[in-house]
């Protein structure tokens, strides 16, 4: 065939050689000899029939003896074998070059210094990396690298990073080539997997790349700049700019750390970093949230400043927008001079701050669930001997525990291990030093531990985040490496909360955080919340205080007392609880099918079965899904967005009082006894308008019909829609002409001067699914007075008259706000169209 007849006449073709012609092209001799090519032709049959054998292997052996060039014939065969650019290790071309390697091996043959560049050449050429090391060790490429190196630096500049770096690892160029030139490109594109796969190649190159990326993370450094410049000198194509900023670049590093066993504290601007945040939470979490004691707040902004004195004077500075007081107490303490004190403080003489009592705690203003027990009942575990004890004797005996763990915040460089596992029995609470005990020579015990309680399927072990706590025993305690997270005879609380709402469980209290933490189960089931005060304690300080005594023993035994409460309070509700129990612990997550998410095992309840009109339901909905609500409106139904400012526990209030239904894009748990947890729906934010308006539709069984479309008006929720006839269109155009500028050019609406509190159209428009199909016009007010009104006085917006005068199909205006709606209007078509897809309905 003609190669015109194959290409149009605009269109350019770009003609690529064979490897084979490239390779002549550079000096090889690409051509057998007659012997050769007959020998080739049976090898390539024998392979077929007999695939790798001994007497293969054999042969080959003895055919390269008798060449004078095996290494170059053996490279000429490869090339010939038609599956040389993709070779698998079961594949001809692989098994000739490994048969060469054994042979030169134990023959002590070694290749021409001419044919080592071609079989460079060759090996670029291939998408094996297992064929590409082969190569490059057969034919000693590493000796040639001076030559090989300019290929790689123009790779890394023509954004082929990836092949530089497999070309690297292949010809051992690790210290020739700067790690960060060829790993930072790969750092932009997001390829974690080619860097992790280099690194592992030669781990000696990762404390330089952490050295390279910690300059990064220095927040004088200006790495944004850097980044842009080094984007545009390179030429980087498919960058991850959301990747490109101190947090996702301080987990990279963190990670690194963590996989090949480097301190982080090496790394001093991750490590200033982390500190700085931790200091920045712990000030929120006292003043903004006032939930850290004094004791609390002293022990661990001591502990992080001497893990990293160098965020002191960022401490400082955050301190002074809440606490001058406070920030000259800990400028004393940090001895700063008056040179290094920060500009508000300069004025206040040290000398002069008062003394404070630094062990000084205080009272909390709300009332908080306490401790049953007895102190004398909260029983420390410091020795092996007691441990032992506690084991065999305690714990054997027991059918229900609860588990929990503390471990230090860790907000400076050092991971914190776990420093106390707090068990607790109906009667009894046992603190289990961790911190001591986690010692190479108490490992039996811990093996023990592992194996007679975690282990025993016979003993229920209640949690609350119990494989979070089991993962962190799992890292950090000698003994317990093997240790499951989940399974038979550990049962979260958090799981059963969520499986007894999907059943309609009613609890004996309100919440009114509306959270899902402890705190909150516990106010559901007592009436009153935890005190959280000791939570960010630093644990790893002896001895402990007795206040974290308290808070620990608390965290642990609230969860017996919540268990046994809810077993109650399902046999009154006729409730099967040791099922579900049963069900939690053996759900089982597997590996190929997609994960079941908490949400979608949360609100299996929410679809009735019950078909609902469209005047049955009315939604509150999340101002994050104001994109949505016009196409509930053109549906018919009453649809409302929350306030940004209103609190969890008044919007549910205020959908009790409207007899509304709640739409939101994250799931939350409802504070009301009177609000069943089935009147709230997750719909989410990454799916397109259509599957949100479908899932809303279909979880409350919504049936939509035509007379229902456009009753309610898309822009303020007025149910008062007017429909108008074509006559009565034509003469509302016509009227609507005679007191307008007909010079006036371009599209306009007739407004007056009110304020829609309803609806931000420029929000919503922006935000949809549906951008690219939408008609935005700039509204221009009209300075005469309109005769063109609603029955209530409301000016008729009209856009573009002469095409509505045209129309011979009725029109829809709404008498609350003037607003007109017709076939010709571009964003009404964009909902009409998303509305028929679904439900086979249209307004025309």
């Amino acid at each position: 065939m003609n190669l015109n007849e194959l290409v149009s006449k605009n269109q350019s073709i770009k003609i690529v050689p064979s490897i084979e012609e490239s390779l002549r092209s550079i000096g090889l001799n690409v051509d057998l000899d007659v012997n050769s090519v007959v020998w080739f032709e049976q090898l390539k049959d024998a392979y077929r029939l007999w695939k790798k054998s001994t007497t293969i292997e054999k042969n080959i052996e003895i055919f390269f003896q008798s060449v004078p060039d095996p290494y170059r014939v053996a490279l000429v065969f490869v090339i010939k074998c038609g599956e040389c650019k993709d070779c698998k290790p079961k594949s001809l071309p692989f098994y000739i070059i490994e048969t060469l390697q054994k042979w030169s091996s134990h023959s002590g043959s070694v290749p021409e210094q001419s044919i080592k560049l071609p079989a460079f050449h060759f090996a670029i050429y291939q998408r094996n990396q297992h064929f590409l090391n082969l190569i490059a060790k057969t034919y000693q490429m590493a000796t040639i690298k001076e030559d090989i190196l300019p290929f790689v630096n123009d790779m890394i500049k023509n954004d082929n990073c990836k092949q530089a770096s497999q070309i690297v690892i292949a010809m051992e160029l690790f210290d020739d080539i700067p790690v960060e030139n060829l790993l930072f490109p790969l750092i932009l594109q997001d390829k974690t997997c080619v860097i992790d796969e280099y690194l592992s190649e030669c781990p000696n190159q990762v404390q330089p790349l952490l050295v390279f990326l910690d300059k990064l993370l220095d927040k004088n450094f200006g790495t944004r700049d850097f980044i842009q410049q080094y984007i545009d000198e390179n030429k980087i194509c498919h960058v991850k700019y959301e990747k490109l900023h101190y947090k996702p670049l301080g987990k990279l590093v963190g990670r690194l750390c963590n996989k090949y066993n480097i301190p982080i504290e090496t790394c001093k601007n991750l490590s200033k970093n982390r500190t700085t945040g931790g200091l920045k939470y712990l000030i929120h979490q006292k003043y903004q949230e006032h939930n850290v004691s004094l004791s609390v707040w002293e022990d661990l902004v001591k502990d992080s400043l001497k893990q990293n004195v160098e965020s002191a004077h960022e401490f400082i500075d955050m301190l002074i927008d809440y606490d001058r007081n406070e920030a000259l107490k800990w400028a004393k303490y940090l001895n700063l001079t008056e040179n290094h004190l920060p500009l508000a403080l300069r004025n206040v003489s040290l000398q002069d701050t008062p003394e404070e009592n630094w062990d000084t705690e205080v009272d909390p203003a709300q009332n908080y669930y306490k401790f049953s027990l007895p102190s004398d009942q909260i029983i420390m575990i410091d020795t092996a001997e007691k441990f032992y004890d506690l084991m065999v004797s305690t714990l054997a005996t027991c059918s229900v525990v609860s588990v929990d763990c503390e471990w230090k915040p860790s907000f400076g460089a050092t991971q914190s291990q776990v420093a106390l596992v707090q068990i607790a029995t109906q009667h009894n609470v046992y603190l289990v030093d961790a911190l001591l005990l986690n010692n190479q020579q108490y490992t039996s015990f811990w093996y023990t531990f592992h194996k007679s309680f975690l282990d025993n399927a016979e003993i229920v072990k209640l949690g609350f985040g119990l494989e979070q706590d089991l993962k962190e025993l799992k890292c950090s305690v000698n003994g317990l490496g093997n240790i499951k997270v989940r399974g038979e005879g550990l049962l979260d609380l958090g799981l059963l909360w969520k499986h007894l709402l999907n059943i309609g469980f009613i609890f004996p209290c309100n919440n009114e955080s509306g959270g899902n933490s402890l705190s909150s189960l516990v106010q559901l089931c007592f009436g009153l919340p935890l005190e959280k005060s000791e939570q960010c304690s630093n644990w790893e300080l002896r001895p402990l205080r007795e206040t974290q005594i308290m808070y620990a023993a608390l965290d642990a035994h609230v969860l017996i007392e919540i268990y046994e409460l809810l077993q109650k309070l399902c046999q009154k509700q006729g409730i099967n609880f040791d099922e579900i129990c049963n069900n939690i612990m053996s759900e089982k997550k597997t590996k190929n099918s997609k994960r079941l998410k908490i949400i979608e095992r949360f609100q299996p309840c929410v679809n009735n079965s019950q078909t609902k009109s469209v005047k049955d339901v009315k939604f509150l909905i999340d101002i994050k899904l104001s994109n949505l609500m016009p196409y509930l409106r053109y549906c018919g139904i009453d649809t409302v967005t929350i306030e940004s400012t209103m609190l969890w526990c008044d919007t549910v209030k205020l959908a009790i009082s409207e007899d509304r239904l709640i739409l939101l894009v994250k799931l939350k748990c409802s504070p009301s006894l009177n609000f069943p947890q089935s009147s709230i729906l997750d719909v989410g934010m990454s799916t397109s308008i259509k599957d949100q308006l479908d899932k809303v539709l279909n979880s409350y069984n919504i049936r939509v019909v035509q007379n229902n479309l456009l009753t309610c008006c898309i822009e303020c929720n007025s149910k008062d829609v007017k429909k108008i006839d074509s006559k009565e269109v034509l003469q509302l155009c016509n009227s609507y002409k005679s007191f307008t500028n007909a010079d006036t050019p371009g599209p306009r609406y007739v407004t007056d001067d009110y304020d829609d509190e309803e609806t931000n159209y420029d929000n919503f428009l922006s935000d949809s699914d549906y951008d690219d199909d939408m008609y935005h016009i700039q509204p221009v007010k009209h300075t005469h007075q309109s005769l063109c009104k609603t029955s209530k006085g409301l000016p008729i917006q009209i856009i573009d008259v002469n095409s509505l005068s045209v129309t011979n199909k009725p029109v829809f205006v709404c008498e609350d706000c003037g607003k007109l709606y017709w076939e010709g209007d571009e964003f009404l078509k964009t909902v009409n169209n998303t509305i028929c897809k679904l439900t086979n309905i249209t307004i025309w």
